[in-house]
């Protein structure tokens, strides 16, 4: 790219591919973090509002020297739009069969691009860019990323020239800075040394690969700490040195970085809210508040049989009832998302026996969010964070 003067992009946080492809490209710019999904890139106020090609100006990384080889890669970013145009179409599919169909068209895709790779390394000449990150590599990049937060993930494993591309755009210099000093805040999630309310927002942060510092701590360095934190309790997530509280809010913004919050699909968005707002009113009863601050054994026997017997259902109740209404094979219907970890992390409370005078048998009888627990536990990222007993 020559010179071009001022540029400034205007994209939300997280993984962007015009962002990452300005990084490796190595050109300079303003990053103008927004909240609404709005992306422009603005050349000296001129405002450039077409994806691809945003991303075709990005950087010094489409090969318009090679006529044939600039063609191959506007070919794959061109099949990109459209696989993610259909996969839109799927979500918006109320046939039930959602995710049959998204594995069915990732896999022909999948397939097709790794075809495609091939022809493109069989260019006369190809090689003088093998040291280079192109831009449908960083397109490619971004994609297979938000496939790897999916239960589709395993539709990439055979193919390895996608895997390569995925590979070459993770280990350059330009892609780490970007992804490591750009595209995230530094964060510090703190809580105590066991799952609890914090669990979700940890899972969200390992599952979207997202560097964080794991504090845990005691609940008397809590007391030592508790007039400084915002609203005296945990857990607390530190962004860039601005601490802030509420366990359901920190998992929302955590989640807008991991694209598991679909900031762009209102209904989804809505029934996720509507699942916080009832896992947030059975933290904040008084059955499970008192079970911390009630010191004699007897009436702590009474509220853990009270938890069991009333509180305890009445919430799984709704929760189960409004998933089942929306019929979908996740929490709020075909996607993964953040609902889906917090559910999770309520029944792992109760089934892991970690509450006294609770049975573990309490949560048998909601089979759907029984079975939204069984697919978070047999997800890849969750499995390996269990595994290595975070």
């Amino acid at each position: 790219m020559s010179s071009t003067g001022k540029i400034v992009l205007f994209a939300s946080e997280g993984l962007n591919p015009v962002r990452l492809a300005l990084s490796v490209g190595g050109v300079a710019f303003d990053d103008h973090h927004t909240f609404d999904q709005k992306l422009e890139l603005h050349v000296n106020g001129e405002a450039l509002k077409e994806p691809r090609a945003m991303l075709r100006f990005a950087g010094r990384s489409y090969p318009v020297q090679s006529p044939l080889v600039a063609l191959l890669v506007d070919e794959i970013l061109h099949v990109l739009s459209e696989v993610e145009a259909k996969m839109d179409y799927i979500v918006d599919d109320a046939d039930g069969q959602r995710e049959d169909s998204q594995r069915s068209i990732i896999s022909r895709y999948v397939s097709q691009i790794e075809a495609r790779l091939q022809r493109l390394q069989a260019v006369p000449g190809f090689e003088v860019y093998n040291g280079k990150v192109l831009i449908h590599e960083v397109a490619l990049y971004c994609w297979v990323k938000t496939l790897r937060v999916t239960r589709l993930d395993d539709i990439l494993k055979p193919h390895d020239l996608l895997i390569e591309a995925e590979s070459k755009v993770e280990n350059y210099s330009g892609a780490k800075w970007q992804r490591n000093h750009s595209n995230y805040p530094k964060l510090k999630l703190t809580y105590f040394p066991f799952p609890g309310r914090a669990e979700p927002i940890r899972l969200a942060l390992f599952i979207g690969n997202i560097t964080f510092v794991d504090e845990r701590i005691s609940a008397d360095e809590l007391d030592r700490r508790r007039l400084t934190l915002p609203f005296n309790q945990l857990p607390v997530l530190d962004v860039d040195g601005e601490v802030v509280s509420q366990a359901l809010a920190i998992l929302r913004y955590v989640e807008t970085l991991t694209h598991l919050y679909p900031v762009n699909e209102s209904i989804q968005a809505f029934r996720i809210d509507e699942v916080f707002s009832l896992i947030d009113e059975f933290y904040s009863s008084y059955a499970w508040n008192a079970l911390y601050f009630e010191k004699d054994p007897t009436k702590q026997k009474k509220l853990r049989a009270t938890l069991a017997r009333n509180t305890l259902p009445k919430t799984l109740g709704f929760l189960e009832k409004r998933v089942a209404q929306w019929s979908g094979h996740y929490a709020v219907g075909e996607s993964f998302t953040v609902a889906d970890l917090a559910i999770y992390s309520l029944l792992w409370t109760f089934k892991s026996g970690r509450i006294s005078g609770v049975p573990v048998t309490t949560v048998e009888p909601y089979k759907k969010l029984l079975e939204v627990y069984q697919l978070v536990t047999s997800h890849a990222k969750v499995a390996e964070w269990t595994t290595n007993t975070h």
